[in-house]
């Protein structure tokens, strides 16, 4: 069955809301019950490397502020807590904040591989589009305000570097400074925006000014906006602590790490021929600063550090790029 785009936008729309639903709604959450009431919250994104990651941190406190003010009977949610702390009104406010987010990047996803340079048969767009889906979706037993929103502003930096690519005009790679600008006072993640465009630029026009020179511009602007935040508050907090060898000798990493593995493979796997393989190897090797900083810092068991990778990496196996020799 073949859908007109508005169709899959509807349908990419819903199967998010429908997905995220059940995982909100359906399970109990474990791992980030500590966290899911306002003072505990504010504890601990008001504090260390969290501190920096602003704009959902403002989208959240909006929606719980905006929560306080209707009466509303939390019961009917029949939500079940592991901790007695927890507050219903905070959680809500998560749901809605990552549920309407993932709905926007499902809605994002349609219009990428509709891109003429994106090739794929109609129902695998679809299925390329529930992965990425039900991926984002089982990495939410981590409760955080801004992964879901930073998927987005990824997939929309992404967008707009492939109409670089088309037009390679100052217009445009204003418009990515922007969106780097806005995706980094959300997450530093964004510097995976930069992984990707010097993917893309190296692959179509080798080492030469048309891709040096961009790269440059966003590399310096992600540093400027990086630093300046920390500046500004008087605190240049870029970690919160070397976690190196417990990545390597807890059990519950060791499955992170096999899950980082097994999806990295997938993507290989769906890649449509060579040259797709080789620009989620290169994307990966542009990557390393920010897969390095998740080993030292992160917690590999908490597989949303794997994820913005993974879906630029799933994305980028059905490119077709005219390289200019």
């Amino acid at each position: 069955m073949k859908l007109n785009l508005f169709s899959k936008l509807v349908f990419a729309a819903l199967l998010a809301f429908v997905v995220n639903s059940f995982m909100y709604f359906s399970f109990g959450n474990i791992y980030s019950s500590k966290i899911l009431n306002y003072a505990d919250f504010q504890a601990q994104f008001k504090s260390g490397i969290y501190q920096y990651r602003k704009l959902s941190g403002y989208f959240l406190i909006g929606i719980y502020d905006f929560l306080s003010s209707l009466n509303i009977d939390y019961q009917i949610f029949k939500l079940k807590f592991f901790n007695s702390e927890s507050d219903p009104k905070m959680y809500l406010s998560f749901y809605i904040l990552n549920t309407f987010f993932l709905m926007l990047t499902a809605v994002l996803m349609v219009f990428i591989t509709e891109k003429k340079n994106f090739v794929a048969t109609s129902s695998e767009k679809i299925l390329l589009i529930a992965i990425c889906i039900f991926t984002i979706g089982i990495s939410q037993f981590v409760l955080v305000p801004y992964d879901v929103s930073s998927y987005f502003l990824i997939l929309i930096f992404f967008w707009f570097l492939l109409k670089y690519l088309e037009q390679t005009s100052a217009k445009n790679l204003i418009i990515l400074v922007a969106i780097l600008a806005i995706s980094t006072v959300n997450r530093e993640s964004s510097a995976l925006s930069i992984s990707l465009a010097a993917t893309l630029l190296y692959s179509k026009f080798g080492i030469r000014k048309e891709s040096i020179f961009p790269v440059a511009v966003l590399g310096i602007s992600f540093v400027a906006i990086y630093l300046g935040m920390r500046f500004l508050q008087g605190n240049f907090t870029t970690n919160d602590g070397n976690l190196f060898l417990q990545n390597f000798t807890d059990p519950k990493n060791g499955l992170g790490i096999l899950f980082w593995a097994v999806f990295f493979v997938f993507t290989v796997i769906l890649a449509k021929d060579k040259q797709s393989r080789n620009f989620i190897f290169l994307f990966h090797f542009f990557s390393i600063p920010y897969i390095a900083m998740c080993f030292y810092t992160g917690i590999i068991y908490e597989i949303r550090l794997y994820v913005p990778i993974f879906l630029i990496s799933l994305l980028i196996g059905k490119l077709h790029l005219q390289k200019i020799e």
